[in-house]
């Protein structure tokens, strides 16, 4: 039977008393191990990655060069691990195709 640590999900060995992963004491949680209740329940915790990199980026190109901000915004939008960054890579899309159109337009009324 396998135990898992409760705080990273790492597989531990027989008896262990700190996680070899996270470094943390699994001494006192020995005891739910043992709970046959409890086989393989073990779901770790799901993270949300951060896009904050590619978010700025794609918020500053889509002014200064929408293009880029556009190709940014598409990446952004196909993540399909962070909602937060599908919601931003959309503003950011959106953002960059009203630029271009602005841009377009005043450059137009220029010539």
């Amino acid at each position: 039977m396998s135990i898992f640590c409760p705080f990273c999900g790492e597989e531990l060995v027989d008896n262990a008393k700190f996680c070899k992963n996270c470094g943390k004491n699994v001494e006192s949680y020995g005891n739910m191990a043992n709970d046959t209740s409890n086989t393989n329940s073990f779901n770790p915790p799901v993270v949300e990655k951060s896009h904050t990199l590619a978010t700025v980026l794609g918020f500053i190109f889509s002014i200064l060069i929408p293009l880029i901000g556009i190709i940014i915004g598409i990446y952004l939008y196909t993540r399909k691990d962070s909602p937060k960054a599908k919601r931003y890579g959309l503003l950011v899309i959106v953002l960059g195709v009203v630029v271009w159109i602005i841009s377009f337009f005043l450059g137009l009324l220029i010539q």
